[in-house]
């Protein structure tokens, strides 16, 4: 397809500066002997360095095959593929995969090696020492949240479906390449997973700034992922590139708008994170509080209930004025456990609306890096932002309609 897409309106998410590459594909195309018709035909794009895309269609459209001739996993038939302006069609394919990472789904992990193993793979393959790989292997698995004390010596069989993932990702970023390509790599965990490790990898990209290629038939995902999104149809043909927040208001034609489908307003919510509304304080109090502290910290806020947070700072118990012990007694236990129904500061706002909906509270509390409480977000506060939003859409839809009957 020769349309080319247009450059992010803001560019990059904020962060660092980039440390990823340009990538551009020339009129790509892929032919298998004695098919009928190419799989891939002629696909051109600039993907900037530092930028997240993704490439979203309907299953057997090309988008996998489009992803896999980066790093020539397939060989294209027709075309080019520049990285930072070097022609890679030409060069040793070896020598290519090393420096770009690929993540795929079910994390294609080694079962015979450790976890560590694992992370260590290419850094060992390219010739780096035995203590610089030791230090990698620890800086990318605290990066991926996984602690290296717990987890270096595991195998894959001993992980949860997230955790691999985690260690799939970190084993993919292991050799600091520039290039990330993705291959549906949340597909097969379940949906409440597959949202944290999108948020995981939205913490990422804002530090690591790398060039990330993301394959997805998931809308939403590539809503809440991408800086731009490619929806293509049969064959890689691109029907729209642009960002998500274009593609949701100004779809190119019915095929986007059937990807796009109803409630464009609530999916524009996978464009605002937590950390961009305003986030209050709660009261909290520390596990270690007595009770006369807790009794002493509700009379002082004049509220009817505190957030019980542990010695690291992580939320664990909503505690309620009824919850205390009569006669007064020991407060472990007391309360509703947290049990992980927490945000992080990059989740979604849509995220957080489905949470506050999800425990009926009115409220969720918000999450930094390493789990610290940081403030709460409530149900008014979101609904603000629904309905911003809508009236945002009633302005577009205005202007649109001012502009028709002028030209009229």
């Amino acid at each position: 397809m020769r349309r080319t897409g247009t450059a992010p309106r803001s560019g990059p998410r904020p962060g660092g500066r980039s440390h990823g590459a340009r990538i551009g594909l020339e009129n790509l195309s892929k032919r298998y002997p004695g098919a009928s018709g190419p799989s891939v035909e002629d696909v051109s794009m600039e993907i900037g360095a530092g930028e997240t895309v993704v490439l979203v269609g309907p299953s057997g459209c090309g988008k996998s095959t489009t992803l896999k001739m980066i790093n020539r996993l397939i060989e294209p038939t027709g075309g080019r593929i520049r990285i930072d302006g070097e022609d890679v069609t030409a060069i040793d394919p070896v020598r290519l995969r090393r420096k770009v990472g690929y993540a795929i789904q079910s994390s294609g992990l080694f079962p015979h090696m450790t976890v560590a193993q694992n992370i260590a793979l290419v850094p060992r393959m390219i010739g780096w020492s035995a203590a610089r790989i030791r230090d990698r292997v620890e800086e990318m698995l605290d990066l991926v949240g996984l602690d290296p004390g717990e987890f270096h010596d595991r195998y894959p069989r001993r992980l949860s479906g997230g955790q691999q993932q985690r260690v799939g990702v970190a084993r993919a970023l292991a050799a600091d390449p520039p290039v990330l390509l993705m291959d549906e790599p949340f597909g097969a965990v379940d949906p409440i997973t597959r949202d944290h490790l999108q948020d995981e990898l939205i913490r990422l990209q804002r530090e690591l700034r790398k060039t990330i290629v993301f394959v997805t038939h998931d809308f939403d995902e590539a809503i809440k992922l991408a800086d731009r999104i490619a929806v293509l149809r049969e064959r890689s043909h691109i029907a729209q590139f642009d960002t998500p927040e274009a593609i949701l208001t100004h779809p190119a034609d019915d095929f986007v708008s059937g990807f796009v489908g109803a409630g464009a307003a609530l999916k524009r919510l996978n464009l605002t994170r937590v950390r961009d509304v305003r986030v209050v304080a709660h009261p909290t109090v520390s596990v270690d509080d007595t009770l006369p502290d807790v009794v002493r910290r509700l009379d002082a806020c004049g509220r009817d209930e505190v957030l019980v947070l542990d010695l690291s700072g992580r939320p664990r118990r909503w505690l309620r004025r009824a919850d205390l012990p009569d006669p007064p007694g020991p407060l472990d236990g007391a309360g509703t456990p947290v049990d992980g129904a927490t945000v992080g500061e990059d989740a979604t706002l849509r995220d957080a609306l489905e949470a506050v909906l999800t425990n009926g509270s009115g409220r969720v509390a918000v999450t930094g890096p390493q789990g610290e409480y940081t403030g709460v977000v409530d149900v008014g506060t979101l609904m603000d932002a629904v309905h911003e939003l809508l009236e945002d859409d009633r302005r577009r839809a205005g202007r649109d309609t001012d502009g028709q009957g002028w030209e009229g």
